[in-house]
Order: C-alpha cells, then structure tokens, then sequence
C-alpha cells in the first residue's frame, strides 16, 4: 500500500504540475486558440485544405483560390490531406482547423516525453520539459496557426525515437531484425516528413553519423554506415514507389523544386543568419532559467551524457541548414525547440524537483486557480478575431453585400496582400482578383476605383467595397 506521503506525491507530479502547465499554456496561446485571427501562412494551408475536402483538385493537384495559385505547389501535400480528412470526419468549420493542431501539439508533447524518458528523465518530472517547451515564445505562437512544422514535427520526433531506440544499433552493438526494422521505419517516416515541408524535414539523417562521431567506442563505423543506408531505403523507397506509380506525384515534386526550393535559394530577402538571432531569442528565457538554477545551486550535478551531446548537435543540425535559404521566418526553428526543451530541462531536474516538493502544500490552491482562470480567459474571447481585428471586423459588414463564392476585384496593390485573399476566401469563397472587371470592388482609401463604381455605405475601418454603376 503506497503511503500518505507517496500518495501527495503523485499527486502533486501527475495532476497539480500537468493542471499548472495547461494553466501556463492555456494563458499563452489565449490569443489564437478560442480566437478566429490566424497566421498568413495558415490561412492558406486551411484553405487548400478545405478546397480538397470538398473536391476541389486532388492530393496531388491542389487549389487554392482562382487568382491566387489555381495550382498550389508550394509546398508537399501530406498535412494538407491530413487537415482535409479532418475536415470530412468533422465538418468544414474554422473550430476544426484548431481541433487539427491541437491535437498535433499534444502528440509532440506525447513523443517529447517519450525522448524525455529515453534520455533518462523521471515520468514524474515530465511536466519540467513540457513547461521548458511552452515557454518558447515561437511555440505557443504557432501552436494553434496551422502550420506545418508541426505536423511535420510528429513524424521527425517518431524517426528520433526509433533512431535511440534500445532495438536499435545507434544505441547498443546488437543487430537483427529488430534493429532493421527501427532503421527502415525511422527512414519511413522521415518520407512522410518530407511529404509534409520537403527537405527541412530530412535533419534526423544525420543522427547515426553523429552518434558515430559523439561515441566511437559503443558504435562502430560499419554500424553507422549500415544504420544510415537503412533510413535511406526507409526515406527513398517510398518516395519512389509514388513517383514512379502515379505520374501527378512527379508533376507536383518537378512543380516544388521549381516554385519553392529554387526559389528560396536565388530570393534575396532576408540576411540569411537571423534564423541563428531567431533560435537565440527563443531559447533566452530557457537558458536563462537554467542559469538562475546554476547560480543558486552553485553548479549542476547533470552531466550531460554522450547521447545529449549528440542530440545538441542534432539541434544544430535542424536549425544551422535553414541559412541556405534567403528566406528567414521564425517558425523554421520549431523543429528543434522539444530538443532543446528535453536537453536542458535534463540539466535542472534534479533541483527544480526538489524545490517543487518544497511548495507542495500550495501548490494545488495556485494550479488549479490559474487553469481556472486561463479557461475563463480563452471562453471570454472564444469568437473574438484576435489578430487582424479590423481586417476581421470589416469583413462581417462587407459579408453582407457579398454572394459567397463570388468573384471580386481589387487593385493590383492589394493583390499580394495574403491574410485579405485568405480570410475572405475562408469565410465567403471569395476570390480577389486585380485582372477581372467584376461586379463589386474592394479596396482601402488610397486605391480608388474608376468613376463606374459607386462606394456603399458601410461603417468600415480599413476597407472600402464599391459596386458598379452599369451591372
């Protein structure tokens, strides 16, 4: 029979600090989760996701609006299907957009603490990784954004856990089926990651090699060099058994290389080195926290073991490679952040446990008040628009002159403005088109239409819709 003392315990490590969490997480996502803003990028994906869940185009021929990418090609298709099947099993609605991330977040929680026990971390001490995580700015404010690093993500963290896998040769000399099959299924799935954001997903390839390098005496070379060709076969075979069996799939990798990869590379955007400001930024407050610890602990007992030595490169490796293109966007450095949590919350687990327990008698009174008031908080704003307010605002005046599916016309200035084509075609169907004279004319006050439109009288902030004189 557990004791009175065990029982608390448990208590405390597998309800009070996961209530806390939640509570902590709840309040940092409150502005996009129960909101109905998103994210340029992710108005897009949805979109397309949408298009495809109602027939129109297939997996390997997706659509976004009529003017805007009739042919999408920018990026692979797999979390777009994913989102569509959501979309069909649970209707075609913005809540189920969130439902979709919401659940690709709590399965890269789920592998995280999967590595976390791996790397020998205590299940009790799960939550120290988790709120490490959470506490990266670029997570919470693309967790509920529709990305689709995170998507891409669950298949990266699978493909690590297999490579680190006891069965595995990576982690002891021993060979045979089981070992086998962990490298071919790690190489299966980092196929599905590419299928999902193309050769940034590919960054766990290298994880035998730094192994190898990390730990010579415990994994030879041979075993290196058999364990990558593995994840090869894995990686390519599935890869080309699509391209050779359904010619759309070449189409759409020949149309990807050209449109996006190329693209990225000959671009002159951005100075390639902010992913590194970007990936410093992030990590600070992490950082900074195990700093406190060090300094008032004089020192950490952790010593960081061959593996984690391994998988900080392994970080280097997901975040360093992104400088080749010119195109620098924060949420490139996603991939790396469960790393980087699961590391360093290694380093401080055995002090911030042991202060933990030292708060235990009000730890419950202050977890369960705070996710109390981070549920209130996120059902307060639940409908709200959150980002893009008067984009969002001015939109349910004009919604009501619009037939939806409609076709209508904007200036070429605003034609590029990516969140006005998503939103009004996420809400309404309709396209914006800067090359059609249409019925109706949307524009701001510094673009005015000829003298054939006549503006109506809406109390709009930002956006102005005129409707011509002769149709």
């Amino acid at each position: 029979m557990p004791t009175s003392a065990q029982q608390n315990n448990k208590f405390r490590d597998f309800v009070v600090m996961p209530s806390l969490l939640l509570a902590i997480w709840l309040f940092l996502v409150s502005g996009s989760l129960t909101t109905t803003g998103m994210f340029m990028d992710g108005l897009i994906y949805s979109n397309v996701a949408a298009n495809l869940a109602e027939g129109s185009g297939s997996f390997w021929h997706l659509t976004y609006t009529a003017s805007h990418h009739p042919e999408f090609y920018e990026h692979p298709p797999l979390m777009m299907g994913l989102l569509a099947l959501f979309y069909k099993v649970f209707g075609m609605h913005l809540w189920v957009t969130k439902l979709y991330m919401a659940v690709t977040m709590f399965l890269c929680a789920w592998l995280t603490l999967l590595l976390w026990s791996r790397l020998g971390g205590k299940k009790e001490n799960g939550w120290i990784p988790l709120l490490f995580w959470t506490l990266m700015p670029v997570v919470t404010h693309f967790a509920n954004e529709c990305m689709l690093e995170n998507t891409m993500l669950l298949f990266d963290l699978g493909a690590i856990l297999l490579l680190t896998s006891p069965s595995s040769p990576l982690s002891s000399r021993r060979g045979g089926v089981k070992a086998s099959v962990c490298g071919f299924g790690a190489g299966f799935l980092l196929s599905a990651a590419f299928l999902t954001k193309g050769f940034v997903g590919l960054f766990p390839l290298v994880l035998p090699l730094l192994i190898w390098l990390f730990d010579r005496e415990r994994l030879s070379a041979k075993s290196m060099l058999l364990q990558t060709s593995l994840l090869l076969v894995g990686l390519l075979l599935p890869l080309a058994v699509i391209a050779l069996s359904v010619p759309a799939a070449r189409e759409y990798f020949v149309n990807y290389m050209d449109k996006q990869v190329l693209a990225a590379w000959s671009q002159n955007e951005d100075a390639r080195w902010m992913v590194i400001v970007y990936f410093l930024r992030n990590i600070a407050i992490v950082v900074g926290l195990v700093l406190v610890v060090a300094l008032l602990k004089k020192g950490l007992k952790h010593k960081p073991s061959s593996l984690e030595w391994t998988l900080w490169a392994l970080v280097a490796s997901a975040v360093l490679p992104m400088m080749v293109s010119t195109r620098q966007n924060e949420y490139y450095i996603l991939p790396a952040m469960p790393l980087v949590a699961v590391l360093t919350a290694l380093l401080v687990e055995g002090e911030v446990s042991g202060w933990i327990k030292k708060v235990n008698k009000a730890l419950p009174y202050i977890s369960f008040s705070m996710l109390v008031g981070a549920l209130l908080l996120n059902i307060f704003r639940f409908g709200s628009e959150g980002r893009d307010r008067l984009l969002q605002q001015d939109l349910k005046l004009i919604a009501a002159h619009l037939e939806e599916g409609e076709r209508v016309s904007i200036p070429s200035e605003l034609y590029y403005d990516y969140k006005l084509q998503g939103y009004y075609y996420r809400d309404l169907r309709v396209t914006l088109d800067d090359q059609q004279r249409c019925r109706h004319f949307l524009t701001t006050d510094e673009y005015q239409p000829d003298s054939t439109y006549h503006p109506l009288t809406l109390p709009t902030k930002e956006y102005r819709l005129y409707e011509c004189v002769n149709e």
